[in-house]
């Protein structure tokens, strides 16, 4: 489960903000140090997890730390699917490529 989810989160951010080029770019990358990430593109990402996993995030989930790289979103992703009592399925699959 956790390994779809990572790569779910990993496809949206590589044809995203990657243009599809995953040179160099692995599950723990720090999307912060990569310039992968920044305030608007958190917000992307949040939305795509909304979209893709059905998941709703407060704002203290939204911090550095869950967000440091695909690995940690995944955790994250995963940590709110149990809460719920959800599937850890994506409801539909919006990763482009």
């Amino acid at each position: 489960m956790k390994a779809r989810i990572q790569a779910d989160i990993r496809q949206f951010i590589i044809s995203t903000w990657l243009s599809g080029d995953e040179r160099g770019f692995a599950d723990d990358t720090d999307l912060y140090q990569a310039g992968v990430l920044d305030s608007f593109a958190m917000l992307a990402l949040v939305g795509f997890l909304d979209d893709c996993f059905k998941i709703q995030l407060e704002p203290p989930d939204m911090n550095p730390v869950a967000f440091r790289c695909v690995e940690t979103v995944a955790q994250l992703v995963m940590e709110k699917l149990a809460n719920s009592g959800v599937a850890a399925e994506p409801i539909k699959n919006l990763a482009i490529g």
